[in-house]
């Protein structure tokens, strides 16, 4: 088993992943952003502010932002994530689930200055409102609150999904960066096809990938709309038995015999199975994956429905096809 987030590709996907989605990780947040776009930072911000004041329309009815708001409190990590992948970590000043995000490296550049406020694990008013927030951008979780929220700074709930290129766009909406959210996509789409391109040209295309990570005694597997980029876009066969997502056995693993698996690695640590002990098991060892050595150990963003964490998982896909060539 490989460990391309780790030993392979390391320094080389940090790189991409930063030109990519924006932010070095080094000194302050407008650092972080104005590191990662050079000289067009202020270009942006100048005409994101020009955007304002503006009218939101969302899931509570329609808010009047006056101008481009500087610090924005998340009360979904998700849409943090959004801000960080268009280059607007510098407005994020506080999220909930924090501690969440920090389970994953590819935000790593963005967590390590320690300058984002953690506002809970569940929204906690005292801090939100410490914060001082101009804009708090919320879901549909936070409906019981909503009217608390809103007198502490206008509150945008955007309902959640699994489609990061609908929310992402209305995030960036809040701060006047519609542009650049469809630049990100633009940029996704773009690299979607360049693999799938490749995809072909390996004959990888059409073989069986299974992405899963260690649970329990045996894993969870996920197959749904969240992997349809994987699947449906760049080419890998899809298994139609199993369902959106859920849990395989090592059994089942060997009954669906996969060409390829991507296997995240257990961030909770609460898994009984753990790698070591796969290394040594007959059924494990004789899986074609497993075989061929097309086993790769990754960090389960790749497995997620976001943005930056879907990219990685292109950026890790076009590795190894690179290797096949």
């Amino acid at each position: 088993m490989r460990k391309w987030h780790l030993q392979l590709i390391g320094t080389m996907l940090l790189i991409i992943l930063l030109a990519g989605c924006g932010g070095t990780g080094e000194g302050s947040k407008t650092e972080r952003n104005s590191d990662a776009v050079g000289e067009n930072a202020s270009t942006s911000v100048e005409d994101a502010g020009d955007a304002f004041p503006k009218t939101i329309s969302h899931a509570k009815g329609e808010a009047v932002i006056e101008s481009r708001p500087e610090t924005v409190a998340v009360l979904y990590f998700p849409y943090a994530e959004h801000l960080f992948a268009i280059d607007e970590a510098s407005l994020v000043g506080g999220v909930v689930g924090l501690t969440s995000m920090q389970n994953f490296p590819v935000y790593d550049p963005f967590l390590a200055d320690g300058e984002i406020v953690d506002l809970g694990n569940e929204a906690n008013l005292e801090k939100i409102v410490a914060l001082n927030p101009d804009v708090i951008i919320a879901s549909e979780m936070d409906e019981n609150i909503y009217d608390q929220l809103e007198k502490i700074a206008e509150t945008i709930v955007i309902p959640m999904s699994e489609n990061w290129q609908e929310t992402i766009v209305q995030v960036a909406a809040v701060v006047g960066e519609e542009d650049g959210a469809q630049q990100y996509i633009e940029r996704f789409n773009e690299q979607l096809g360049d693999i799938a391109a490749v995809m072909e040209q390996t004959g990888e295309k059409g073989k069986a990938a299974l992405f899963m990570m260690t649970w329990g005694k045996g894993f969870n597997y996920y197959s749904g709309i969240r992997m349809k980029n994987y699947y449906e876009e760049i080419g890998f066969e899809k298994y139609d038995q199993l369902e959106d997502y859920g849990e395989i056995s090592l059994e089942g693993v060997s009954e669906l015999n996969p060409d390829y698996i991507f296997l995240g690695e257990d961030f909770t640590e609460s898994a009984e199975l753990k790698l070591q002990e796969l290394e040594e098991n007959s059924v494990w060892n004789q899986l074609t994956a497993v075989k061929d050595g097309n086993v790769f150990i990754v960090d389960t963003e790749m497995m997620g429905p976001l943005a930056m964490g879907q990219s990685k998982g292109l950026e890790i896909i076009e590795h190894i096809l690179m290797e096949t060539e």
